[in-house]
């Protein structure tokens, strides 16, 4: 019975952790797309990240780390909670949201640190910065594939919360959809905004997991 009672507090402390930290990345990954230095489209352009340089670097520090936060922790609390049925689509989306957060991490930061070192010089870095714009496939590339196995990742993340009924319906529902309707919002302050209410979705889920860690 002790071991057991131990068992069940290991698990509640470690659903606990998990919890916060899809919250508490969720929550910096909405504030730090609504908040970007310069509007979405002004990336590209060298003069408008220079002026903000140093916002920029700092924006894609915290979008990459609390991004790979949200996905790495995401997948666990979906794990967590589905015990039962749509327990193999869990570990699935489990291991796809992982490997997403890794890539779009590393792509997302590695953008703004080049971006950083090549706008420290205004007459030097201009040829440089545009020759990055143009061929930033191997950078890119990488946070691209991190985006599209995230969203194929929470597709099936979604289906296993729908099928466990681990969450209520609407909410497993919610999850993919709202990441979907923010690919197709585009670009600009409806991006930011739905890929809030994406982020607020996954707060719902930390919520319900924390209320739920000693059942």
């Amino acid at each position: 019975m002790e071991t057991l009672a131990s068992s069940r507090t290991a698990l509640s402390s470690r659903t606990a952790v998990l919890a916060v930290l899809l919250a508490v990345g969720a929550v910096t990954a909405a504030a730090n797309l609504l908040l970007r230095p310069i509007p979405a489209l002004d990336f590209g352009t060298y003069a408008a990240v220079r002026a903000e340089r140093d916002a920029v670097w700092l924006f894609s520090l915290l979008g990459g780390v609390s991004t790979a936060v949200v996905q790495l922790t995401a997948g666990l609390v979906a794990c967590v909670l589905i015990r039962h049925k749509g327990a193999a689509l869990a570990t699935i989306g489990a291991v796809l949201t992982g490997l997403a957060g890794v890539l779009f991490c590393a792509g997302f930061f590695a953008i703004g640190a080049v971006d950083w070192y090549l706008t420290a010089d205004a007459s030097g870095g201009q040829a440089l910065f545009a020759y990055f714009q143009s061929a930033s496939g191997q950078v890119f590339g990488i946070q691209a594939i991190g985006f599209l196995l995230s969203v194929l990742g929470f597709i099936v993340l979604g289906a296993a919360l729908w099928r466990s009924r681990a969450v209520p319906r609407w909410l497993a529902a919610a999850v993919p959809l709202s990441q979907i309707a923010m690919i197709a919002g585009g670009a600009g302050i409806v991006y930011d905004v739905l890929h809030a209410v994406f982020m607020a979705t996954l707060v719902a889920i930390a919520w319900l997991a924390w209320r739920g860690r000693t059942e």
